[in-house]
């Protein structure tokens, strides 16, 4: 696991598991745009990191990044944080997710991943440097 700088009292934080080329642009582009952002390798990591830190605000998946039953996932982590939104990145919508999942077909651009991560959470509040 990697994780950016610690994170403010009561910031967001964002959780991925993906499988590794995805998992490294959208975990850099949403650090370059000041989310806090922690990657999971696989689910049983996304699942771990869920439940072990505070103030989680999205969690994003890939089908093929998981290694387990996606929407099985979901509902699971669902019980420890009921309506976590989460984003579904991937070539098509997964037959079994809930119906409040967030699609993304995989060719996004980097605007497009903005944009949609900016309407299921709060941007993020980049505090100037002195």
């Amino acid at each position: 696991m990697s994780s950016p700088p610690a994170a403010r009292p009561g910031a967001l934080r964002i959780v991925i598991c993906d499988y590794n080329a995805l998992l490294h642009s959208v975990t850099g582009l949403l650090r370059m745009s000041g989310y806090y952002v922690f990657q999971a390798y696989n689910g049983e990591a996304a699942e771990e990191l869920c439940s072990d830190l505070h103030g989680i605000g999205l969690l994003v998946l890939n089908t093929e990044g998981t290694g387990v039953d996606t929407p099985a996932l979901v509902r699971s982590i669902r019980k420890t944080h009921p309506g976590l939104p989460v984003l579904h990145i991937g070539t098509a919508p997964i037959p079994g997710m809930p119906s409040n999942v967030q699609h993304l077909p995989e060719s996004f651009t980097a605007a497009q991943l903005l944009q949609t991560v900016s309407g299921l959470v709060p941007g993020p509040q980049v505090v100037p440097q002195p």
